[in-house]
């Protein structure tokens, strides 16, 4: 009896040893050096340099926000647009990332005998009637107006999709996870889903089951139209509007390049004066990356 108890105990604080010490794949070890530049009153200042440290990793751009405060106002940089800020009382919050084209969307996935909607043409909650997907804990199902498929291929990988391919069958949940079972954890596959609805294509990949606080039945996946700028969220002024702090880089590419340095310069706005302060918060794949501040 004492050494069936003996083994339970050591394997149960194995198993909650696996859960407490989860490394999460998402996020990266990449730090950034940022290097503030003299600003005046203008509206077209560069703000600053950001690079990488040696040993960096290519970051997806599709996967990357890059945030500024000043006097307690907050900007995403991005190359062109960025989204308004978000209504607190929805289950569905969409951000568009950096590469202005992405939404990146959280559903609260939390209620126990409720699904929550999302419409990925709007990037808004949905309802019975008018959604994309509709969540509740681990499942998920498509809308029956929607088509799909299933590729391998990651997010930047898929470029366009062959709509013969598509398939009509909407009646069984989403397999878009495994479960870990040693860390009792939900991980998404890395493949991408392709969707059709209202005459538009997008893909769609499902990112993380779990929130920035680590709580989990929140659901997180990146959006684009195919092509991206086909979006009708792009569209909507009371979602996006232009980023008054632009990303400049010296090459065209989805990836924020490891040797790469990137500057972040107003876009007809003076955010910044002579001596104001600018806070910088830079995100990947949800999770906050390293800053070095250099002189």
């Amino acid at each position: 009896m004492v050494a069936a108890i003996l083994v339970a105990t050591i394997v149960l604080g194995a198993w909650t040893y696996l859960v407490v010490s989860y490394d999460s794949p998402l996020g990266t070890d990449n730090v950034v050096n940022v290097e503030r530049t003299s600003t005046s009153n203008g509206t077209s200042d560069a703000l600053a340099t950001l690079s990488f440290q040696d040993g960096a990793e290519d970051l997806d751009w599709a996967s990357t926000l890059i945030e500024i405060e000043v006097n307690d106002t907050s900007y995403t940089c991005s190359f062109g647009s960025q989204s308004i800020e978000a209504e607190s009382n929805t289950k569905v919050n969409s951000r568009l990332s950096s590469d202005g084209v992405t939404f990146s969307t959280t559903i609260d996935a939390t209620s126990e005998d409720a699904f929550s909607y999302f419409s990925v043409p709007l990037q808004r909650e949905g309802n019975e009637t008018s959604y994309t997907l509709r969540a509740s804990k681990t499942d998920i199902y498509l809308s029956d107006d929607v088509q799909w498929a299933y590729v391998t291929a990651s997010f930047q990988e898929v470029t366009s999709f062959n709509e013969s391919e598509l398939s009509n069958s909407t009646e069984d949940r989403l397999e878009w996870y495994t479960y870990d079972l040693s860390a009792h954890r939900i991980t998404p596959n890395e493949g991408t889903y392709i969707v059709h609805q209202n005459g538009t294509l997008y893909k769609m990949q499902f990112l993380s089951y779990y929130n920035e606080n680590d709580e989990s039945r929140h659901i997180t996946v990146l959006t684009s139209a195919l092509p991206a700028q086909d979006h009708p969220a792009l569209q909507d002024p009371t979602l996006v509007i232009p980023s008054p702090c632009l990303i400049e880089t010296s090459e065209s590419s989805n990836y924020w390049n490891a040797t790469q340095s990137i500057v972040l310069r107003e876009q007809d706005v003076n955010i910044c004066d002579v001596e104001c302060e600018i806070t910088f918060l830079i995100t990947y794949e949800m999770m906050a990356v390293e800053i070095e501040y250099t002189s």
